[in-house]
């Protein structure tokens, strides 16, 4: 149950309902899903500062009721102009390859909106540990953490593991990685004129 008291979440009543289990976790090297996440992070912070004449299109917070919210109720990019390759619904990256981000505001508005929605499908602890350890000022500490969710140290960890590996599953970067990034999205002009992306 997601509860805001005084201006702070109430973490020991967050459901925990859908966390993976420690032999699902065994499959998945969590190490890599939370390194690839990071990166994904760097790059929407990046994509600000690149694209800074764009800044309300990709501005973004996670708020204390654990809300992933994009700033600008204007989009720049709904994914109407997607084919069926990258429909409105899939999750997974494209490319984390900078350049096609420095080159591509729409791009970056799609990845916004993939991270969004994998994030919305997490379970409430997971979410509250990804906003703590990814998107707070300052970021708490596994220790700050486990306090906050009145647990045991194990199954904190095993809740970070599995917000990790749903992350990194739904955004799909291990087969990105695995196939390579070079040169991996490219588009045709749709009858309008406009870009249609993709996948090779």
């Amino acid at each position: 149950m997601i509860l805001v008291k005084d201006n702070k979440l109430q973490a020991e009543l967050l459901s925990s309902e859908g966390t993976l289990s420690n032999k699902t976790i065994k499959n998945y090297d969590y190490i890599e899903f939370k390194n690839d996440f990071e990166q994904i992070i760097d790059i929407l912070s990046t994509n600000i500062l690149v694209h800074s004449l764009y800044q309300e299109y990709l501005k973004y917070e996670v708020t204390e009721d654990l809300e992933f919210k994009i700033i600008s109720n204007n989009d720049l990019c709904d994914c109407s102009f997607t084919s069926d390759i990258i429909s409105y619904e899939d999750t997974s990256v494209l490319t984390l390859d900078r350049l096609a981000y420095d080159n591509s505001i729409e791009l970056c508005t799609i990845l916004l909106r993939r991270v969004k929605r994998s994030f919305d499908k997490l379970n409430e602890v997971e979410k509250f540990i990804i906003k703590s350890l990814e998107f707070d000022e300052p970021k708490l500490t596994d220790e700050e953490l486990i306090e906050r969710l009145m647990t045991y140290k194990n199954g904190y960890y095993l809740f970070k593991k599995s917000a990790f590996i749903k992350l990194g599953l739904q955004l799909n970067t291990k087969i990105l990685k695995q196939k390579g990034d070079e040169s991996l999205i490219k588009y045709k002009l749709d009858e309008n004129g406009n870009k249609i992306f993709i996948r090779q």
